[in-house]
């Protein structure tokens, strides 16, 4: 208990108040994205609307991220974090005031045809603005270690869920003044989160993304298909019928329950954080779901439905962290790599609304096809996250892995690489300033630090063997060793008083 109270006082003590900016964006997202179907049917949007609503959302994010990721690749310094996020606010305010005026203020009488325009034109801000926000702290938690995303991503979704509870109750002009003053702030808190640290992004050769895509392509398929069965059973579980109340009550206590379920065992074993552990959470919440589903249709409030969901943020979760941590360690442009992967995820999820709406009418509560349906994804996802957890590269995304490669020399191309401590990274960081190393040397210290191989350094940097060895010579001449083992000990030095 004593370590996991360390480790919150450690993590409290390296936060800012302007790092709840993530959390905000989180809190407001949820507003237009997780209770619009049932929002819809208290307004008496149903049929076809939620599926136009949520399929032209999904379709702008699609676009939005090809173009971040081409953009990132042609212009690898791309850097307009505060007119980008400042865009994203204003369409996100835009589209949030509109949806609220269509579902939540009664006040305002509108027919079917006129309120889906309007829902239309929302989705179409909101989906450009969710995406832009996502890639710019994408490109913060890039700058992250794999332990200190992995909390801050966990972190920021409690306190998103605990703020979304107090104002959601609120009446609704109220949300609404609280929405577009809280968006208005993200993008300075953005910024300001961005000025903390150290950017650095390299010129992206076909090479390196090769080799980082290949190292993500696992972990973005099996969240990309959780996405789709989620999106898919919204519309067969008739998401749009269940009491707008019930379901969002069940939705963020659901969700509450399964973030703290991920981010104690990194507080309560602080030298560990075991990514593909987490898939084993997501497989049976989203199995347990579907068979729910089959039996108990949406009661519950959409129990069922919140469930598979959950399997959907799980993943997600971890192919950020992964996203994140490949970016980290390769200094590729965030863009490309969380713009690429979030096309991916977005495509199966505007999959999901389309199959989803199209046999909607042909399943009905407690039939054959229901339970086909429910048997058949159980067997889906188990299928997958055995396929993807038998890969050890998602098995070695962990913070304190003894990697046996690290010994030998050798490099996993299609896997992580070792992930330094954050005592370590630290000490990097001081030893680095007061030797004056380039960004270039700090990086190879991080190597030194852990063992590298010289062959492991090239791969890693995509550069000549003969170039790491000239790059660890100026180290050892700026730090005054002659060694690998003479660096590994200044690291472990206590620093002077």
């Amino acid at each position: 208990m004593g370590s996991a109270v360390a480790r919150i006082r450690d993590l409290i003590g390296g936060v800012r108040p302007f790092h709840i900016g993530f959390a905000l964006y989180l809190a407001f997202s949820f507003s237009y994205l997780h209770d619009v179907m049932p929002l819809m049917g208290q307004a008496g949007l149903t049929g076809s609307s939620p599926a136009w609503y949520l399929g032209i959302f999904f379709a702008i994010k699609i676009i939005v991220f090809s173009i971040c990721a081409i953009a990132a690749y042609k212009k690898p310094a791309l850097s307009a974090t505060g007119t980008l996020s400042a865009c994203a606010a204003l369409l996100i305010v835009i589209g949030i005031a509109l949806s609220t005026i269509i579902l939540r203020v009664g006040e305002f009488s509108f027919g079917p045809a006129e309120s889906t325009l309007m829902l239309g034109i929302a989705a179409c801000l909101l989906g450009v603005g969710d995406a832009l926000m996502l890639v710019l702290w994408g490109r913060f938690c890039g700058t992250l270690s794999l332990r200190a995303v992995y909390l801050f991503v966990l972190s920021s979704y409690i306190v998103s869920l605990l703020f979304y509870a107090l104002f959601v109750e609120l009446p609704p002009l109220i949300i609404l003044v609280i929405a577009v003053v809280g968006t208005a702030v993200i993008p300075t808190m953005l910024k300001r989160s961005m000025q903390t640290r150290a950017i650095e992004a390299i010129e992206p050769s076909r090479a390196a993304l090769r080799g980082a895509l290949s190292s993500l392509w696992r972990p973005v398929f099996i969240t990309a298909t959780f996405a789709f069965m989620s999106n898919l059973t919204l519309f067969v579980s008739g998401q749009q019928s269940v009491n707008v109340d019930e379901a969002r009550w069940t939705s963020t206590v659901v969700t509450l329950l399964v973030v703290v379920a991920m981010i104690l065992p990194a507080l309560l074993f602080p030298k560990r954080i075991d990514i593909g552990a987490a898939y084993r959470i997501a497989l049976p919440i989203a199995a347990g779901g579907f068979l729910l589903l089959a039996f108990f249709w949406n009661s519950g409030g959409g129990v069922a439905n919140s469930m598979v969901a959950m399997g959907w943020l799980i993943s997600d979760v971890i192919s950020w962290c992964i996203i994140a941590n490949v970016v980290h360690q390769t200094k590729l442009p965030a863009l490309i790599l969380y713009g690429a992967s979030e096309a991916v995820i977005g495509f199966a999820s505007l999959l999901g609304v389309a199959i989803g709406f199209t046999f909607s009418g042909f399943i009905e509560t407690g039939g054959v096809a229901i339970m086909a349906l429910a048997l058949v994804a159980v067997y889906l996802l188990s299928t997958i996250v055995l396929f993807v957890l038998k890969d050890r590269s998602i098995a070695d995304y962990s913070a304190d892995r003894e990697d046996d490669d690290a010994s030998e020399g050798g490099f996993r191309k299609n896997g992580p690489t070792y992930i330094v401590e954050d005592r370590v990274e630290r000490r990097c960081r001081e030893i680095s300033k007061q030797a004056q190393l380039t960004p270039r040397e700090s990086d190879i210290l991080g190597c030194l630090a852990q063992g590298r191989s010289t062959q492991y350094m090239a791969e890693k940097f995509t550069v000549s063997e003969n170039t790491v060895k000239s790059h660890v010579k100026n180290v050892y001449q700026k730090l005054g060793v002659h060694s690998k083992q003479d660096v590994i000990d200044i690291i472990n030095e206590k620093p002077k008083e």
